[in-house]
């Protein structure tokens, strides 16, 4: 039910209750949907690529075209509806997400399938910032870690369950139905949030856009910032087309079970990360599990020859690629607490952005190399990215 507004000084804000307000699962579903909706391309690539009648470098685009979107666009719609109701701007981006994932499915063409895909990179940018925010609004102070947990928990649940569950369905009834999926998941968020309410409080002034690009102006920042976009980029060359990748190295058609084993990883590597984040200095951290990554990655083409190989590989590399995440995040507050907030926003640009860099990147490298080598190639940026952090060393806070 919707609050009843008043013209007190706190007009339109919901008091958070101890517990945790049952609105926090919808944003998180909110975010299943998002996050099904970016990783499920890679999945039915194969099948686009075919029913379009394009090479599969070219169907991989789809992934850059979402991706670039939403890393540039990120910063420049914060800044551009910064001032208008949080709740009607984050509402309304979920229920132009779940439209523009139907129009995905009914695309007659693969141009209009990527414009598509441009426009949900649009909407998924605006969406991602503002669930964060609200889930923390509708918790009580106690309870606001353990909200935006819940509220990043659909994310991290995309992978293990969406993108092969809209695989799956995508072997066995067509791809459009994989972004049908992704338009039902979103539709029943937005309804379910337009029915029971967000809090009607406006947003407080914004930032400008070039505030928000100021502290990349900060060498020891930028410097920080630039290894995470070369790791996604090393990383996404291979994952954005892993399925053709398991479909020719294994002769196996239906590899959604596999791709799950890779989500699987990024979960423990959620768990495994809050054990280890307040014991050993970040930058050792991302120097381990980056050095471990690039070492997985190398031996992927290699030692995935049956489906037990493959798995427990896809396990490993899921595992080390995630628990870069919480490591880096707190590199990047050791080097500017005074820009926090901006600073793990243009984190989270940097990874998309480096899931756009590494699918072209791959598209090209199909045009000479065989999909095999694909891994290999990543990880020269891999390579480059630990390089950089070796030499521009800044000692951890305490």
């Amino acid at each position: 039910m919707t609050q009843t507004t008043t013209s007190s000084p706190t007009k339109g804000k919901q008091q958070p209750r101890a517990g945790l307000n049952p609105r926090i699962f919808l944003l998180s579903l909110g975010m299943f949907a998002l996050g099904t909706d970016a990783f499920v391309v890679a999945g039915v690539l194969p099948l686009i690529a075919r029913d379009t009648g394009v090479s599969a470098g070219l169907a991989g685009q789809l992934v850059t075209v979402f991706s670039l979107t939403y890393g540039l666009a990120a910063p420049v719609l914060a800044a551009l509806t910064g001032r208008w109701p949080r709740n009607r701007v984050l509402m309304g981006a979920l229920g132009l997400l779940g439209l523009t994932n139907l129009a995905s499915a009914l695309s007659p063409s693969f141009p209009i399938l990527l414009c598509t895909r441009l426009l949900a990179g649009c909407f998924a940018a605006t969406y991602t910032p503002l669930a964060f925010a609200a889930g923390i609004e509708l918790a009580s102070p106690k309870r606001r870690g353990l909200a935006l947990a819940l509220v990043v928990g659909g994310l991290n649940i995309a992978t293990v369950l969406g993108a092969p569950l809209g695989m799956w369905i995508g072997e066995r009834l067509g791809w459009r139905l994989s972004f049908i999926l992704v338009a039902a998941l979103a539709g029943i968020a937005f309804l379910s949030l337009v029915i029971c309410g967000l809090p009607e409080a406006a947003s407080p002034g914004s930032l400008s856009l070039r505030e928000r690009l100021k502290p990349i102006a900060r060498p020891r920042i930028a410097l920080a910032l630039l290894p995470a976009l070369l790791w996604n980029i090393g990383v996404y060359v291979l994952y954005t087309y892993i399925a053709v990748f398991l479909q020719q190295r294994l002769h196996i058609t239906d590899v959604s079970l596999l791709l799950a084993c890779f989500g699987l990883g990024i979960v423990f590597a959620n768990v495994l990360s809050a054990l280890l984040a307040n014991r050993f200095a970040p930058q050792r951290l991302v120097i381990i599990f980056l050095s471990t990554l690039i070492v997985i990655q190398l031996a992927l083409p290699l030692l995935a020859t049956t489906t037990g190989n493959a798995a427990a590989l896809l396990l490993l590399w899921g595992m080390s690629f995630a628990l870069l995440f919480i490591p880096q995040q707190q590199r990047l507050l050791n080097i500017g607490p005074e820009h926090a907030n901006v600073i793990l926003a243009l984190n989270n640009s940097a990874l998309y952005l480096g899931i756009a860099g590494g699918a072209a990147l791959g598209g090209l490298a199909l045009r000479t190399f065989a999909i095999t080598q694909l891994g290999w190639i990543g990880t020269l940026s891999m390579f480059l990215a630990l390089l950089i952090i070796m030499i521009a060393h800044h000692p951890d806070q305490k």
